[in-house]
């Protein structure tokens, strides 16, 4: 009987998803909850199982297609030989084959040497026990007489020395080569007989031609992140900047880590910062819906954390970050980042964010204009720190300082909102105890 299987609904109301690669082929034998196939979507890669047992009749995708939700996928013949199925409607576990037991050699007798004696009569009258070579897991087990070994033999390679072009050039070429250290004897010639000429050359100290352009298809995570950066371009976007003096807040960072216990880290310790400010100033943690003409300033605060993987940049979502303390979300922080590098994140965390925070020091930059994420009105981004002479206490002291960035959506709030949240932020991270006295 022939089944189609067709791709269901991976997520929260998703309606496609692209085949990564296919684990199996046409005529392949599957059994029941088998990958068949790693599909991704809303930048999330995972794994599909087989609903059948059976054979595969025909698969209705290739590999980098994406699949509408309820279209076909895969076809099962799951009767015959290929895929029986019990009566019950399960499929009937195959029979596991017997261990081939493989026969022992025969070995050679022994021939017995000068000072072996003869054997007695009694041992000529009883028959020996026979030895038989058995199987101890995938080990045989031999019947103690080691078989003789082969004469081994050498080949003998001659030595063949490898002999140089015979180079043919003008005086004035060769004075050429030897000013610029070119060896003449690796420059292709293309002059009548062989003979090198300057603008061979030329052609050699030019070193290899350029690589020609190529053309990749946009798929997968680059595809989805294509679509959101050009649907945030539709928001009106504007940015504010602030150098803070973090020097207290990397002093507390590292007396935390002294004491052994997990500890925050200056981006824990920063989105600490960026959560409370966010509570003073609500328009940060909002999504402007322009077909009702409303703002939703959302009660939960869902910090979306940017992540760099191999296949992207994804948003990796921390729900209730506002509920946890710096050490819980330097820890959840981590976990985050680990399941979206490595592609266990599920769609959930990925789609839940309502403030972002892009950490584009770690790559040794001080700052940038980062983009909304879709359905959002702020995103901040945390500079490289720097060590720079800053006034300190009346004087000029070498501090550690951080740029931050805000970019926000200016239909939700205005350039004074935006000033005070960062202002707020700088405060915080220039003196952390601001943070434990007023929350």
């Amino acid at each position: 009987m022939s089944v189609v299987f067709r791709l269901p609904d991976l997520g929260e109301g998703l309606t496609e998803s692209e085949i990564v690669s296919w684990k199996v082929a046409e005529g392949d034998e599957v059994a029941l909850n088998q990958v068949i196939a790693e599909v991704e979507t809303a930048k999330a890669v995972v794994d599909l199982p087989s609903p059948y047992a059976g054979v595969i009749r025909r698969l209705h995708a290739a590999e980098g297609d994406t699949v509408e939700v309820g279209a076909p996928l895969v076809e099962y013949d799951v009767e015959g030989a290929g895929g029986p199925f019990a009566p019950g409607g399960a499929p009937a576990p195959a029979a596991e084959p017997e261990p081939a037991v493989p026969e022992p050699a025969s070995p050679e007798p022994a021939e017995p040497g000068p000072a072996e004696s003869s054997p007695s009569p009694k041992e000529q009258g009883e028959p020996a026990a026979e030895r038989v070579a058995m199987l101890v897991g995938s080990v045989q087990v031999a019947d103690g007489r080691r078989p003789k070994r082969a004469a081994r033999t050498f080949e003998q390679t001659p030595f063949v020395r490898q002999e140089r072009r015979r180079v043919r050039a003008f005086p004035p070429v060769r004075r050429l080569a030897k000013e610029r250290g070119i060896d003449l004897a690796a420059v292709v010639p293309t002059g009548e007989g062989g003979l090198i000429t300057r603008e061979d050359l030329e052609r050699s100290a030019a070193g290899p031609a350029a690589p020609a352009s190529r053309r990749e298809r946009v798929s997968g995570l680059r595809k989805q992140t294509a679509k959101a950066m050009t649907a945030a371009l539709a928001v009106p976007h504007a940015a504010c900047f602030l150098q803070a003096d973090v020097t207290e807040t990397l002093r507390l960072a590292r007396d935390l880590a002294d004491d052994g216990a997990p500890s925050p880290t200056l981006l824990s310790l920063a989105c600490r910062a960026i959560l409370l400010a966010a509570k003073r100033t609500p328009g940060v943690n909002a999504t402007f819906h322009a077909d009702e003409e409303e703002i939703e300033y959302h009660g939960r605060i869902n910090l979306g954390i940017a992540v760099a993987t191999e296949r992207g940049l994804v948003v990796a979502s921390v729900d209730d970050a506002d509920r946890l303390d710096a050490t819980e979300l330097a820890e959840a922080i981590a976990a985050r980042a680990s399941e979206a590098r490595d592609g266990s994140i599920g769609v959930a965390a990925l789609t839940s964010s309502t403030l972002t925070v892009s950490n584009v020091g770690v790559f040794g930059v001080d700052g940038g204009i980062p983009i909304l994420t879709p359905g959002q009105s702020a995103i901040v981004a945390l500079g490289a720190v720097r060590r720079l002479p800053w006034e300190h206490d009346g004087g000029i002291a070498l501090r550690e300082v951080m740029t931050l960035t805000v970019s926000f959506d200016h239909r939700v709030i205005d350039g004074r909102e935006a000033s005070v949240f960062l202002r707020d932020v700088g405060r915080m991270l220039e003196r952390p105890a601001l943070a434990l006295a007023r929350g």
